[in-house]
């Protein structure tokens, strides 16, 4: 009888497991466009630059649009890429970068799911930020003291 109780349990442990993966793995974000990330930057009085011409050599990126507050203690830029893929590889590119200037002392942190990945780094007083939604990145690397800003930012993104 006992034998069968642990065959049940392990069974039900498996299931729950399967299911927390399959839940971690499948969560999506639904992708913001270039108008309602300029329209969330000037409800804030952000400084909003169309910076596509500045990319032009590059066909796979569409729109380029940086943000800022009107101290330029930061910026904030958001990109809009022909599709997933090359967004994926904007994404990890950008992170390798981040990653080869990070010091002794760093701590960083990075979640993703299943049209979506997330990257934070905090290095040599420096905070940096990437996340990508589909075909869109969101690119920050600033000073620390601007993280908490830039945080409330994303948040009302909805990033």
């Amino acid at each position: 009888m006992k034998k069968t109780t642990i065959l049940t349990k392990a069974s039900a442990l498996l299931i729950v497991m399967t299911m927390l993966t399959l839940m971690l793995t499948g969560c999506t974000k639904t992708p913001v466009t270039t108008a309602d990330f300029t329209a969330l930057a000037q409800t804030k009085d952000f400084i909003v630059e169309d910076a596509s011409s500045q990319f032009s050599d590059y066909d796979y990126i569409k729109e380029v649009t940086i943000v800022a507050p009107k101290s330029l203690d930061y910026q904030i830029e958001f990109y809009v890429l022909s599709d997933a893929a090359y967004a994926q590889s904007f994404f990890e590119n950008n992170k390798t970068n981040f990653e080869m200037n990070k010091g002794n002392a760093y701590t960083d942190s990075s979640s993703s799911g299943k049209n979506y990945a997330v990257y934070k780094l905090n290095s040599n007083g420096k905070y940096m930020f990437l996340e990508r939604v589909d075909n869109t990145v969101v690119y920050v690397d600033t000073d620390k003291k601007n993280q908490e800003a830039v945080e409330a930012f994303m948040k009302e993104l909805k990033y």
